[in-house]
């Protein structure tokens, strides 16, 4: 399957606060799997700073 790139706007939650947005850029072949590893990202780079952030919204372009 072809690997498209998708740039995207994510709003990045404590579970208690909102602790602001992190955007970038994924390559994956669908919007689906590209939601995925925008949240796994955001969760590594959370546990790489000893936080456990989530998103709590992603938006593709």
């Amino acid at each position: 399957m072809r690997m498209r790139t998708y740039n995207f706007l994510a709003q990045v939650s404590d579970g208690k606060h909102h602790d602001g947005e992190h955007v970038g850029w994924v390559k994956a072949p669908s919007e689906a799997e590209a939601r995925r590893a925008v949240a796994d990202e955001i969760q590594r780079n959370g546990a790489r700073k000893g936080r456990t952030w989530t998103a709590i919204r992603i938006d593709l372009k």
